[in-house]
């Protein structure tokens, strides 16, 4: 049996500017000691707290386990070397297994073929100890591996998380260019939201910054609506522990919140899809609430809270209407929702320093490939 105490590295990755929030929740799981590097955060965990950053993180895309580092200057030296790891310590015969590369390199320039030899030398490991040999599913695979090559170094990561952690499991349709839910995880804590006053978001798409808001008032898990992360098909897969984890979480849900969210849209259609959403979420229906309406036609529901936008950035429709809009949003602002924090992200610089507020911080951000500001004001 493996020691739960003992501990592993492991790089949770993240977006682009969402650093800060993931390192905050690395400590509240009691890890402290980290090292911060772009759109990623190394640190050592124990078991439980492996299992703990899958289920609870909201700033995390996923966690990755570094498995095997080696140097290979040819194609045979790298089948060689992966092949001597022991394998089937990770996985079991019975487990399927997929591998993603990021390959740059001058030894090894056709990357998808050094990802064929990868796996070659895994199933080939496999028949040699067992004369049988594990499934390659490309699509849906039990355990997921990620080859990286930087010239003659090569690593092999294991995926800890399976599927990606933004696939909540509630979000199951979208509008057009959706908000990823790490992002609106992002957005909220970035805001300094401070879950003891409304929030608002007057352009709510697809409801995702309202259902991550209310996960975040009641303490529900990020992955509580999951039915499966990759350390489930591990080797070393503790049920017992995992139950404690997911217990000890549910017991820290609490649903009788006096506060409310409020999400709109302009769009008949985003409301009938955020109110879809919702009924996935059903836990949260006392607290969130969807309506049609135009952002400008609104007015505080409450003295004081926080609103965040994600407005049409002016990439499909043009560009002088969305600075009129921005302008038109600032002043509305202004006269409707004093003592207000605002947090807005948009691509359009221009059109964002139309917004005549007071502002607060800005933080750079990627929405998708898309560069982005979040400007975060005081009304």
């Amino acid at each position: 049996m493996t020691n739960h105490w003992e501990k592993h590295k492991y790089i949770a990755k993240t977006l682009k500017g969402l650093e800060e929030p993931l390192k905050a929740e690395l400590a509240e799981i009691g890890i402290g000691k980290c090292r911060v590097t772009n759109r990623a955060i190394e640190f050592h965990a124990t078991k439980e707290q492996l299992y703990k950053a899958n289920y609870l993180f909201r700033n995390a895309i996923n966690i990755l386990k570094p498995l095997y580092q080696f140097t290979a200057i040819n194609e045979q030296e790298l089948y060689d070397r992966v092949k001597e790891f022991e394998w089937e310590n990770i996985f079991g015969l019975e487990k399927t297994f997929a591998i993603s590369h990021s390959v740059n390199s001058d030894i090894f320039t056709h990357s998808q073929y050094i990802s064929l030899k990868t796996k070659d030398a895994i199933v080939d490991r496999f028949r040699d100890k067992f004369n049988s040999r594990p499934s390659v599913d490309p699509k849906q695979p039990d355990v997921k591996f990620n080859l990286f090559i930087r010239g003659e170094k090569c690593s092999i990561l294991l995926d800890t998380s399976g599927d990606a952690l933004f696939k909540r499991g509630y979000r199951i349709e979208t509008n057009q260019a959706p908000l990823n839910e790490v992002m609106a995880a992002g957005l909220i804590s970035l805001s300094g939201w401070d879950k003891n006053s409304t929030l608002v978001d007057p352009m709510c798409g697809s409801g995702t910054i309202c259902i991550e808001a209310g996960m975040m008032l009641c303490n529900i898990p990020a992955g509580y609506y999951r039915t499966d992360f990759g350390f489930f098909n591990m080797e070393d897969f503790d049920l017992d522990l995992w139950k404690k984890v997911r217990n000890e979480a549910k017991d820290k849900i609490d649903l009788r919140k006096g506060i409310t969210i409020y999400g709109s849209d302009l769009a008949m259609k985003s409301i009938r899809i955020s109110q879809k959403n919702l009924d996935n979420v059903p836990d949260l229906k006392r607290i969130i609430r969807f309506k049609g309406q135009d952002v400008l036609d609104m007015s505080a529901p409450d003295e004081k809270g926080t609103m965040i936008i994600n407005p049409p950035y002016g990439e499909r429709i043009y560009k002088d209407e969305v600075a009129i809009l921005y302008q038109r949003l600032g002043e509305h602002l202004e006269e409707e929702f004093k003592g207000y924090t605002l947090g807005i992200l948009s691509s359009n610089k221009e059109a964002l320093d139309l917004i005549h507020l007071d502002k607060q911080r800005k933080v750079d951000l990627m929405n998708g490939s898309i560069e982005c500001d979040y400007r975060i004001y005081t009304v």
